[in-house]
């Protein structure tokens, strides 16, 4: 009897052990998820830190990048250049002259007799100008030169068709945008003498204004 006795209770302690070795070991595995949750939520909120790191860097690169292109252009735009078109010994440009140049296209330049209503057949010219700078500009002169057949001068006008006074058919001419007549609409030549044939003539900006900003 005795001996039952110690026999059932060496199995309860080695129960109870038992026990207390399997709490021992549960304890322990959630200590180590506690940490390595603990270390998890610091190692995102590292690569959070150095993903906005690469994102500043990556728009401060944008921000260099796009002042370099607005470098090189304004480089561009005040480089001196000869330029072929004017007759004249000095080979630095203005900067107006280098923006006629290089940022003024024209297009669709016609010096033909055309029909007026009031005077009939008569010298005319037609053309277009598109801006294509980053200034507005509020005065345009352009110089209209009729030849020859050989391709003399013989006779030119001057036109305004941007001009801020009032009387120009722009008052300004803004960036990326073009200059043209109505389609019924030139531009008469009065100086032009009657053996002028149609198509001779050739078309120049000669001078431009920025508008003040």
């Amino acid at each position: 009897m005795r001996t039952k006795k110690v026999l059932l209770s060496l199995i309860c302690i080695s129960l109870f052990l038992v026990g207390c070795v399997s709490q021992n070991e549960f304890d322990q595995v959630q200590n180590e998820k506690k940490s390595t949750e603990e270390k998890l939520i610091t190692v995102e909120k590292e690569l959070e830190s150095e993903r906005k790191k690469v994102e500043s860097q990556t728009s401060e690169l944008t921000q260099v990048s796009n002042e370099n292109k607005q470098l090189k252009e304004k480089l561009a735009l005040y480089r001196s250049e000869s330029n072929p078109s004017m007759n004249t010994n000095n080979h630095n440009t203005t900067v107006e002259e280098e923006y006629i140049n290089n940022l003024l296209q024209i297009s669709d330049f016609k010096a033909v007799h055309m029909d007026s209503w009031l005077d009939g057949k008569v010298p005319g010219v037609v053309f277009k100008i598109k801006n294509k700078g980053k200034k507005t500009l509020s005065e345009i002169e352009v110089t209209v030169y009729f030849t020859d057949g050989k391709g003399n001068n013989i006779a030119e006008e001057k036109y305004y068709p941007v001009l801020d006074s009032g009387i120009g058919d722009f008052k300004e001419l803004k960036p990326n945008y073009t200059f043209q007549l109505e389609n019924d609409r030139f531009y008469s030549a009065k100086l032009v003498p009657k053996e002028w044939k149609s198509g001779n003539a050739n078309i120049s900006i000669t001078g431009i204004k920025f508008k003040e900003e």
